[in-house]
């Protein structure tokens, strides 16, 4: 199969993509490795607890997942929780040339960054309370 450029230059060369060894305060796994595709969000917020400073990932997958979860930690990068809940993973593929029979795989990406923003906002009310 042949992929489109900018898919196989961030499948081979992933600029956001986690170390094994590192740890977030604020993380989210959507899929399955053993169904053929999991995607992980890892969260580092700014000092304020209200911006992401940084976005990584781990993926399992098609070059496609790998490439869009590559894009989107870049996308998210300063995004507050309401940037994460709202996230179009769609538009990835767009932006990426991904066929619309893979989009399934995308939408662990959106699943995986709802998944922080609800994380993330039960933190700030947690906070807020204390």
């Amino acid at each position: 199969m042949e992929y489109p450029l900018a898919v196989r230059a961030r499948f081979e060369r992933p600029l956001q993509l986690a170390g094994h060894g590192d740890a977030s305060p604020l993380s989210a796994q959507a899929g399955r490795a053993d169904r053929g595709a999991a995607v992980a969000l890892l969260v580092w917020p700014d000092a304020s607890g209200t911006r992401a400073q940084s976005v990584r990932f781990r993926a399992f997958g098609c070059p496609y997942l790998v490439a869009a979860a590559d894009l989107a930690c870049e996308r998210l990068r300063g995004a507050g929780p309401a940037g994460f809940e709202a996230f179009d993973a769609l538009a990835l593929g767009a932006a990426l040339g991904v066929p619309d029979e893979r989009n399934g795989r995308l939408l662990l990406i959106a699943d995986a960054a709802a998944t922080i923003a609800r994380r993330w906002q039960g933190l700030n009310t947690a906070h807020h309370a204390a």
